[in-house]
């Protein structure tokens, strides 16, 4: 707000003027630059192995040891497994990438690798069974 003096038809009045825009303080002001983004700004953190509670889900709900499912949306970056392969749990089975981010899915358990059902660049919802153990 800014307190103005004002002569109209020979009278005074002092008013408060509410100010929306001022042509003064506009260029005065340097022009708006959104920040410049440097190529280090776009690295992507790989992160740690994703916790898998359960091995997947059966239809009926209860935990089901012979296959995992994706816990997250994404496209298969990498599958450093083959069938047949023995695993370790937390082993390493996939890297997805997901919202310009690496996550590695990791064995939830130790075993066997049946069959992999999914491919590199392949795009998968959550919930998507990726591979069976033996």
């Amino acid at each position: 707000m800014k307190k103005l003096m004002i002569t109209v038809n020979g009278k005074r009045y002092e008013v408060d003027v509410e100010v929306v825009q001022d042509d003064e303080m506009i260029e005065s002001q340097p022009a708006f630059r959104p920040p410049v983004r440097t190529v280090d700004s776009y690295v992507t953190p790989v992160h740690a192995p994703v916790a898998l509670p359960t091995a997947g889900k059966s239809k009926g709900g209860a935990a089901d040891k012979k296959s995992l499912t994706s816990p997250i949306n994404g496209v298969i970056l990498q599958i450093p497994v083959k069938e047949g392969d023995a695993v370790k749990q937390n082993d390493v089975l996939f890297v997805l990438e997901a919202m310009k981010m690496k996550t590695n899915i990791s064995s939830p358990q130790t075993g066997k690798i049946k069959s992999i059902k999914v491919k590199v660049g392949d795009k998968i919802e959550s919930g998507q069974m990726l591979l069976t153990f033996e």
